[in-house]
């Protein structure tokens, strides 16, 4: 669930983060690799790096940037992000908020949760609705903000309400609607309100078919998707038309343009599947882009086609385009 404020453009000297310590404490940190916290691990180092783990916390410190006039960013499960190489200048919020709870046929939990996590809930009070996301990397507050989704779902789709915290600073309660969720996205990528928790309404099923349905999920992912190497999962956006009633997977299109030859360094086109950037082992963020313009400019080039990518990139002032 990425968040951005970018309110300076230098936070080099000392005293930004010896008045930042007296409002968040001593669990703010100097100069963190952020590669760890990202499942492409890949990413320079954070000037400041603080793990909120409570919503209070999180929105303390979501304030005290603001009011230093400090750039920061929100970081939960890294799963969707490419980091550059050079880090961050500013201060790292990493979303810790993870508690999940059961209300008969709905599921509450904070934006922090890893969305596994809430689908393993939902199949233990079998609860079934949420099996397609069986397999997706990244945090609950991350798939609400792009709308995350699998094999003909998408979250937005059992949402049934969300608490929010405004760029104003406000508490605010809102149910699906307000959230405007389209094709991996949500109104929250233009208004720059955090997602402290969301509702989910399920429905009584049978616990073995459940089951049934998440292992079937898995091992089709298993198939096509990497398990060792680090990613951020599919690259580039697949190709709705007009009318939305046809979809043309990107993958398809990058597998008749050769993009499974694409290497750079230790960034590589994954093997099993052609919208996949893989981390073989030290990969640059820098070696991932040259890949993945390749890529883009390919399919533009045979099918006059623009990719859009999927996997947000972070430069070291705030978020920008591939």
């Amino acid at each position: 669930m990425p968040l951005l404020k970018t309110e300076s453009k230098r936070t080099q000297t000392p005293e930004p983060f010896a008045i930042l310590k007296q409002k968040l404490g001593q669990d703010l940190k100097e100069m963190v690799s952020l590669a760890p916290y990202t499942t492409f691990r890949i990413g320079g180092p954070a000037d400041y790096f603080y793990e909120a783990k409570t919503p209070e916390k999180l929105m303390a410190a979501v304030m005290s940037a603001r009011e230093l006039k400090i750039n920061y960013f929100l970081l939960a499960g890294g799963s969707n992000i490419l980091i550059n190489d050079q880090g961050f200048r500013g201060l790292i919020i990493r979303n810790g908020c993870d508690k999940i709870e059961v209300l008969g046929e709905k599921i509450v939990a904070q934006s922090g949760a890893v969305l596994q996590d809430v689908v393993d809930e939902a199949y233990e009070n079998s609860l079934t609705g949420f099996e397609f996301a069986t397999g997706i990397k990244g945090s609950l507050g991350g798939a609400v903000y792009g709308n995350a989704g699998a094999f003909g779902h998408a979250v937005g789709e059992i949402l049934s309400g969300a608490v929010l915290f405004t760029a104003e600073g406000e508490i605010k309660v809102v149910d699906r609607r307000y959230l405007e969720f389209v094709y991996r996205g949500s109104k929250l990528k233009q208004s720059g309100e955090i997602v402290l928790s969301a509702s989910f309404q399920l429905q009584k099923g049978n616990r073995e078919e459940i089951k049934k349905k998440m292992d079937e999920i898995m091992d089709l992912r298993n198939t096509k998707h990497p398990h060792e190497e680090g990613s951020a999962g599919s690259f580039f956006k697949n190709i709705k038309s007009a009318d939305g009633s046809k979809v043309t997977p990107a993958g398809v299109l990058l597998e008749q343009v050769g993009a499974k030859e694409l290497k750079s360094g230790d960034a590589s086109v994954f093997h099993k599947h052609a919208n996949i950037v893989v981390n073989l082992g030290k990969a640059q963020a820098s070696e991932v882009l040259t890949i993945v313009r390749e890529m883009r400019e390919r399919v533009k080039a045979r099918f006059d086609i623009l990719l859009d990518p999927e996997v947000l990139f972070l430069n070291q002032y705030g978020l920008e385009k591939v």
